[in-house]
């Protein structure tokens, strides 16, 4: 019997066919989707030398049509007409494949899912376009500081362990170095394919609402032909460590894209799946304590001194037979020139726990919060739970299956144990041990330091700064200090570290009131409604786990007015949570959550997790908000902090940058992040002090509470929040101030042409956006969203497959205040001027394509459309963000998916056609358009002349052209009387 948890209602079944594919089946009766997912337990690892990227450029061409299914874009044409999708990815050992589709459609989508395992095509044609599309997911990542730190951690490893290889690719390793030394890429594709595409070492999970046994008959009539070679899993023949004696020891200074401060310090550690480690879970243990935030911890020690912004530890699997065990911390401007000081810091800590010895209440703890995470275990969406268990089979099967890779079963100190630092074998109690924390010793690690400042520092200073090779990456190693090693070798006790206290967070009450309702509701009711307060409620009715979330909404003018005053609240929102952190973490690891944000219209605040000991929470942070004292040194660690985050927005993604300033267009109040810039510097802790007050003293606080809680309790915790506040009312009129959206004359294109600011970065980006009308407007809304579904599948085979444009390729909606928009968007090597031009070839072409659609073909489409739209929630969250999204917008329209649903049935072909005609056709003059040319540094735009077209090539011409334009309705305000209660 398989064990679940107590709140999951699906069945389960775990099989294995004829050819030695372990299959597990999941009947969900109440799911509108179904998926697969089929995990081939090999990736880059195994890339043949000399052709790295090889198993990743396999996961790209197996999608390109079958012996079967021969048409490029079968399975994805199949999956968008009945509300699906499918995607990938590739890890150092995993390949895994996964899809969604309509629950009336799986068995469609299997049959051509399977054939990707049974005898893909890969076409020489899909061969050569692919290769330009890794390339291109390659250069989109070129300027990520993760991926350029991940692939230099592997270029320093030992040069002996395919742990070094890169695992992406791109046109040099796939094609041009290939080509000089006579090697043909397909065929040795092929070779890859046909080795260990085996069914032996392939996991695969069917999620349906078909009866198990239906279920299992797909299975084995679809999957019983994927070959069986009867091979070893590939990477477990592979033996030593990534980080050999000549690596370790060592420091890599690197210089970052953005400006970051970062310490990461990686020990050599056991593969801690090993099937010696799955009952007992040690670094579990070790996770628990190094990362934790609370008082006597490293972080807090390191905050204390004014080193530190945050930190992580845990142990971070690499494969079968190696693992890392990785403490990063983000450092403060005084940190970077302790950064010795800090390593010092760390391993003082680990020379406590080890003076303290294993403790078994802290291994009961983790133990109990393991068990809680599992039994209460909610549901996601179906692809992601099928693509998690599919790689999670490799490791756990039977009844552990689901439980395997949450509960800690066995206490072992023996395992856990770090007998000393310098990894010496001591007897204790006539027992010899010597296992997981002897591994974090100072003879077992290096360290990698992120900066941008080093010669300021006067760090790094001897020897070139190299160049990595695929990402560019500017480096230096160095051996440690010979004065770090001797503090190493001689590490005394401190004070300052103790273990933490136990967490009084753990919830212990677990009632659930269920409720006597066939249908459960779709709204939230108004149960308070006061000149200070508005709180909305729902009984969970649907998932009956012993959860709530609360949100609240907390009005007022001030926090948005100015660019002083938004900066001023993003320092005190960060001050709030600073000052809260040693206690808060201790709710957050008891499966408590919070988040406190602000935006154009005040601050959000939103507290989540058990119903037990919420209040508690909730009480100790509404109560900081109101009594923050502000620390002086906290405040200046953390103004550097936003100044940084502040600058680092100018190296984002091209096409995150076009989606921003796209938005200032549109947006009727935007400050940008150079606005803040400007003030920041200015803005002293005093400023702060007297700044949230102002805040707090007149305000309208609207929320919802939504799970496990009655009415009358919901009032109560809301009460909290009125009572420790006691603010005074909001004037009506400013309680529903909300940013409008600019519109676009008819007639007009304001074209926006700026350059990527980071001159490095190989990309530039566009957004092309047709703004459409008023998103209350239930056929204008519904027509949009159609049309985003007919268009979606064309728009990706055309720009991405076909042409190649660029590895992001995307088309859907926008919604602003009271405004609805389609849009494409592509980040591309290309000239954002050629991408327009691509684009309206595109929607040019989208007129036949509607045309072409038979009466069957456009009915699957608007079902689609349906079942997206009447889709339920997976998850008490997912639940409570919907309800929130309604209410917080003002619209509370609960049921606009029902009413949504009801009026697509209704659309035809020829309205769908005549709303084209209308706002589409790019031939179409009184069309209203917006688009944002990112053009990469060095290049130019050329200008599209087109009457109507107003160009924009600077930020300050983008607010002077949205100060002539007329601005939409706001939203329709909340028009619904109090209903009672007295029936939940």
């Amino acid at each position: 019997m398989i064990r679940k948890p107590d709140t999951d209602d699906r069945n389960y079944r775990f099989i294995t066919l004829e050819n030695k594919l372990d299959v597990l089946l999941i009947e969900d009766k109440k799911s509108e989707k179904a998926s697969a997912a089929l995990d081939v337990h090999v990736g880059h690892l195994n890339d043949p030398v000399g052709i790295d990227g090889l198993a990743h450029f396999c996961e790209h061409l197996l999608f390109m049509g079958t012996e079967k299914y021969p048409t490029e874009n079968d399975y994805n044409d199949y999956l968008s007409k009945h509300s699906g999708y499918s995607n990938a990815y590739t890890s150092a050992e995993h390949t895994n494949y996964y899809f969604s589709v309509g629950s009336d459609f799986l068995e469609g989508a299997l049959d051509r899912f399977a054939q990707f395992f049974i005898s893909p095509l890969f076409s020489e044609g899909s061969t050569e376009r692919e290769l330009n599309a890794v390339d291109s997911e390659h250069k989109k990542n070129l300027q990520s500081d993760g991926w350029r730190m991940h692939q230099l951690d592997k270029d320093l490893s030992n040069p002996s362990h395919p742990y070094t290889k890169f695992g992406t690719g791109n046109i040099e390793t796939l094609k041009e170095n290939p080509a000089k030394l006579g090697i043909d890429v397909r065929s040795e594709l092929l070779k890859f394919h046909d080795m260990y595409y085996s069914s032996n070492i392939m996991k695969l999970v069917i999620l349906g609402k078909e009866p198990l046994d239906t279920l299992e008959e797909w299975a084995v009539s679809k999957f019983t032909n994927v070959a069986n070679k009867n091979i070893p899993i590939p990477s477990s023949l592979f033996t030593g460590h990534p980080l050999s004696e000549n690596e370790l020891g060592k420091f890599i200074f690197v210089k970052p894209v953005k400006d970051l401060r970062r310490l990461d310090l990686t020990w050599k550690f056991p593969d801690t799946g090993a099937d010696e480690y799955k009952l007992t879970k040690p670094s579990r243990y070790l996770s628990h304590l190094i990362g934790h935030e609370s008082e006597g911890s490293i972080l807090s020690y390191l905050k204390k001194n004014g080193w530190a912004v945050s930190l992580s530890g845990g142990d971070a699997r690499g494969g079968i037979n190696f693992g890392f065990f990785k403490v990063s911390i983000n450092l403060t401007e005084e940190g970077e020139a302790h950064y010795e000081d800090i390593i010092v810091s760390v391993f003082r800590y680990i020379k406590m726990m080890s003076n303290v010895g294993v403790q078994e209440w802290v291994f009961k703890e983790c133990q109990s919060l393991a068990e809680l995470d599992f039994r209460f275990a909610e549901k996601v969406e179906p692809a992601s739970t099928c693509s998690r268990l599919a790689a999670q089979l490799h490791h756990y099967r039977g009844e552990n299956v689901l439980s395997g890779v949450y509960l800690i079963e066995k206490f072992d100190p023996q395992q856990i144990r770090l007998v000393d630092i310098h990894i010496a074998m001591i007897q204790i109690n006539g027992r010899l041990f010597s296992d997981f924390l002897k591994h974090l010793s100072v003879t077992n690690f290096r360290v990698m330091f992120s900066s941008q400042e080093f010669e300021k520092l006067g760090i790094a200073t001897e020897g070139e700064w190299l160049k990595a090779r695929f990402y560019g990456t500017e480096y230096k190693v160095a051996d440690f200090s010979d004065s770090l090693k001797k503090r190493l070798n001689s590490l005394t006790l401190a004070n300052d570290f103790h273990l933490p206290l136990k967490n009084d967070f753990i919830p212990e009450r677990f009632d659930v009131r269920k409720l006597d309702t066939q249908s459960p509701f779709v709204d939230a009711t108004m149960v308070e409604d006061s000149p200070l307060m508005r709180v909305w409620y729902r009984k969970d009715d649907t998932f009956y786990t012993p959860k709530v979330y609360i949100y609240l909404k907390l009005s007022s003018p001030l926090v948005y007015a100015t660019p002083a005053n938004s900066v001023k609240s993003n320092l005190y929102i960060e001050l709030v949570k600073d000052s809260l952190n040693e206690f808060s973490y201790m709710a957050e690891v008891a499966g408590l959550y919070y988040s406190l944000s602000d935006d154009t219209n005040g601050f959000q605040l939103v507290v989540g997790g058990y119903n037990d000991k919420i209040s508690v929470l909730l009480q100790k942070f509404v109560e900081k908000m109101k009594t923050l004292v502000i620390d002086e040194n906290r405040f200046k660690y953390i103004k550097e902090q936003l100044i940084r985050n502040y600058k680092n927005i100018n190296m984002e993604a091209p096409n995150s940058l076009a989606l921003y300033y796209g938005s200032a267009l549109l947006q009727e109040k935007m400050w940008t992040y150079d606005d803040k810039r400007a003030e920041i510097d200015a803005i002293s802790n005093e400023d702060v002090q007297s700044f949230f007050p102002t805040i707090i003293k007149q305000l309208f606080a609207e929320g919802l509470v939504y799970g496990n809680v009655e009415a009358e309790d919901a009032v109560k915790l809301m009460k909290i929040v009125e009572n420790t506040f006691n603010s005074t009312s909001l004037p009506i009129s400013a309680r529903g101030q909300f940013v409008r959206t600019h519109l676009i004359p008819q007639g007009q294109t304001y074209a926006v042409n700026l350059e990527v600011p980071n001159p490095d970065n190989l990309n530039s980006a566009i957004e092309y956006y047709i703004q459409i009308g008023d998103s209350t407007d239930i056929s204008l809304r519904c027509l949009t969203t159609l049309f985003k579904q007919i268009a979606s599948e064309p728009c990706f085979d055309q720009l991405r497959t076909k042409e190649q444009l660029g590895y992001l390729v995307h088309s859907g909606t926008r919604i602003n205040t009271r405004v609805i928009g389609y849009r494409v968007i592509i980040q591309s090597e290309r000239n954002p001027t050629y991408l327009e031009s691509r684009i309206e070839d595109f929607l040019k072409n989208m007129k036949q394509t509607i045309i072409n659609l038979t009466e069957l073909e456009f009915d699957k489409h608007k079902q689609s459309v349906i079942i997206r739209l009447l889709e339920k929630d997976k998850n008490l969250w997912d639940a409570s963000q919907r309800l929130w999204s309604h209410i917080s917008s003002k619209y509370c329209f609960f049921n606009q998916h029902l009413v949504d649903s009801e009026y697509i049935k209704t659309i035809t072909k020829e309205a769908v056609l005549e709303f084209y005609e209308k706002f589409i056709d790019p031939k179409e003059s009184n069309g209203r358009r917006m688009i944002v040319n990112m053009r990469r540094n060095g290049t130019e735009i050329e200008r599209v002349s087109k009457n109507g077209r107003i160009e924009i090539d600077s930020v300050e011409q983008i607010f002077e052209a949205k100060s002539g334009l007329l601005l939409g309705k706001g939203p329709k305000m909340v028009d619904i009387k109090k209903d009672l209660v007295s029936k939940l």
